[in-house]
């Protein structure tokens, strides 16, 4: 019977999520509603918890999410990855207000279930991150079909959540400071998903956005990112998935990294983005004074 019960409730939110496909205006529209409604939000604090996801949202309903008949089409990765998270926590989000039975929902549902139950920074990372990875692992075939550039970008986006998700893990060389920086409704999240250097201007990727990706832009802007993924991430990325698939239930995280770099769809490592002068001199400094 409750087999039967999560498939009529499954269906009935896929049935909504469905609706959102072909317009970027109406997912965030829903996001807005979501968070309203469950964000744990102030006066200060419109979306609360959502506000880095919203964020993060305008450059993809920007870029991304276009439908496949506009001019340029968007990503069908990038749109089935976000519908697909959108339908998972709103999963969460039925199953919570009908008192549904959490032990028999999807992995990332119980997540966005805790969230709305008890919301702060470690539950809301659960449950977006989660559901992000299961995205992931849902459409690699669709992720074939993004240029290689595009690919090492996915998987930049991906270690920067698991990253940011470390610091309010307390697994952050100065933990106080890292659950601070980390929250998802603070100031430097939201920086983060603004700042330029971060994130391409346009999809697919022009020249310009090719060379920040792969590094071959030496902007102020672009060093602070080099930094970020060169020195503060990338030496710890297997033991970060590693961490990463237990706090987010998800073992098949650990497939998306070969030989300590990022791996995703395939399996197969990817070419690695060089790295400046500055930035190598940085790493040489830590594996000095900071060896294992």
């Amino acid at each position: 019977m409750v087999d039967e019960n999560l498939q009529q409730l499954e269906t009935e939110v896929w049935n909504y999520v469905e609706t959102l496909r072909d317009s970027p205006e109406a997912r965030i529209e829903s996001r807005y509603a979501f968070y309203k409604k469950y964000g744990d939000g102030d006066k200060s604090e419109t979306y609360g918890y959502g506000d880095a996801e919203i964020a993060f949202l305008g450059w993809e309903e920007r870029c991304v999410l276009r439908p496949p008949d506009a001019h340029p089409p968007g990503s069908a990765w990038w749109s089935n990855v976000n519908l697909w998270f959108i339908y998972l926590s709103e999963l969460g989000a039925k199953a919570y207000e009908v008192a549904f039975p959490k032990d028999k929902l999807p992995s990332p549902a119980q997540f966005w279930m805790r969230f709305i139950e008890k919301p702060n920074p470690q539950s809301w990372y659960k449950a977006h991150n989660s559901s992000i990875i299961n995205g992931y692992i849902k459409y690699p075939k669709l992720a074939e079909k993004e240029t290689i550039p595009e690919k090492i970008f996915i998987n930049m986006v991906l270690y920067r959540l698991l990253y940011a998700q470390s610091m309010v893990e307390g697994r952050f060389l100065f933990p106080k400071l890292g659950k601070i920086l980390g929250d998802p409704r603070g100031n430097s999240v939201e920086f983060i998903t603004h700042m330029d250097a971060y994130y391409p201007d346009s999809y697919p990727m022009s020249t310009k956005d090719i060379n920040e990706v792969l590094g071959k832009v030496h902007s102020l802007g672009e060093l602070s990112v080099k930094f970020l993924d060169d020195v503060l991430i990338e030496p710890e990325l297997t033991h970060l998935y590693q961490r990463a698939s237990e706090w987010n239930n998800n073992p098949e995280l650990n497939t998306l990294i070969k030989h300590h770099k990022p791996a995703y769809p395939n399996g197969e490592k990817l070419p690695n983005p060089s790295k400046g002068f500055i930035i190598r001199v940085i790493l040489w400094l830590r594996k000095l004074f900071f060896k294992k």
